[in-house]
């Protein structure tokens, strides 16, 4: 099992660059744009987005892939002669891993903004120092001595809490399983389906009085019960798929 894991993950390392291609752009467009704005408007203020908006890209990219994964990669492992069991095991196995992937890619550049890219940004705004959570960091003077000046870059940083990651992680595995699963049973009816699904709290929260309540008292357990029920329903789907020759 474990051999032919690293055979299909092998298989699919491609894949790894559209991680790569796409994670990397929304950084480079994000650093083009703040350091067009460094330049021009020499502003006093600034923030660090990476670690928020990158682990939601990266995210989104592997449950595209992960639905990919089921239509294509677990169809073929059941034509070469795989159980549905073995071949649904492969398929979350390079989805989590790919997933990962992903987040790490994540972290890694949000790591790069914040130590690299920050005083790129002071240079460019023509500050000698920048505070991040309100702490000056201190400027080397000529001859090695250091100071912290009045002219400081004040920089926000926007991050996601670890869960947040936890999050995006299982939601990537298992939202790309579920798509696919119901993709591979229902064909194009599948994504009326989803398009229900996804509708249905926004439809609830408009005809049921939950104003009276807090939106993490309803929204969020509702979206969980659909989540784990939809997990539960794909694994079935997929360990009874029909795969036409």
């Amino acid at each position: 099992m474990f051999q032919t894991y690293k055979r299909l993950v092998k298989l699919n390392l491609d894949d790894l660059f559209l991680y790569l291609g796409v994670e990397a752009g929304v950084f480079l467009l994000i650093q083009i744009i703040i350091g067009g704005v460094m330049y021009f408007a020499r502003p006093g203020t600034s923030v660090t987005v990476s670690c928020l908006l990158l682990p939601i890209v990266g995210g989104f990219t592997a449950l595209v892939a992960g639905i990919a994964h089921v239509g294509v990669s677990f169809e073929q492992a059941l034509r070469f002669g795989q159980t549905r069991r073995r071949a649904l095991g492969l398929i979350l196995g390079l989805s989590a891993f790919q997933s990962a992937f992903a987040l790490a890619l994540a972290g890694l550049l949000a790591a790069i903004e914040h130590f690299l890219c920050v005083p790129l940004w002071t240079r460019l705004a023509g500050m000698n120092g920048w505070s991040l959570s309100g702490i000056p960091m201190p400027t080397p003077e000529p001859g090695g001595a250091v100071s912290i000046r009045a002219s400081v870059l004040y920089v926000e940083n926007f991050t996601l809490d670890w869960y947040w990651w936890l999050l995006i992680f299982v939601a990537a595995v298992v939202g790309g399983t579920i798509v696919g699963a119901l993709i591979q049973r229902f064909g194009s009816k599948g994504g009326w389906i989803i398009w229900g699904i996804c509708m249905t709290p926004m439809i609830l929260g408009q005809l049921l009085p939950w104003e009276k309540y807090e939106i993490t008292n309803w929204l969020f357990p509702m979206m969980a019960v659909i989540f784990v029920a939809g997990f539960l329903w794909s694994v079935w789907s997929l360990l009874h798929a029909v795969v036409r020759a």
